[in-house]
């Protein structure tokens, strides 16, 4: 970027961050906004804020945090995150029950089938 004033020229870099590039590319260019339904993307959305915005990274959150930070009941979260999985948006890599879940938020591929 260029500014100029008085004579003087002043060249301005601006980066733009990657992480809302990836999910601009993930949510709109690769179409995944319109195949998550209902209340899963708030869950998405959560996902991607505990993980920075960064794909390939993995979270460790609870069920209640889930439910709390999304205002979302406890079988609507569940049903969130069954459907992201299906997706490959979502990847849960604790399955042990009574433990806190750790999720892998994956970068999908780009080849979607309608």
């Amino acid at each position: 970027m260029r500014v100029s004033g008085r004579g003087k020229e002043v060249i301005v870099t601006v980066a733009m961050p990657t992480q809302a590039d990836w999910v601009k590319t993930v949510l709109f260019d690769r179409g995944y906004l319109a195949r998550i339904r209902g209340d899963a993307i708030k869950v998405y959305l959560v996902m991607l804020e505990i993980c920075g915005g960064v794909p390939d990274q993995s979270v460790t959150i609870s069920l209640n945090q889930l439910m709390k930070k999304t205002r979302l009941s406890c079988p609507t979260v569940i049903d969130s995150l069954s459907r992201l999985e299906s997706l490959g948006l979502v990847v849960s890599t604790t399955h042990e029950r009574g433990k806190v879940k750790t999720y892998y938020v994956s970068d999908p591929t780009s080849s979607l089938t309608a």
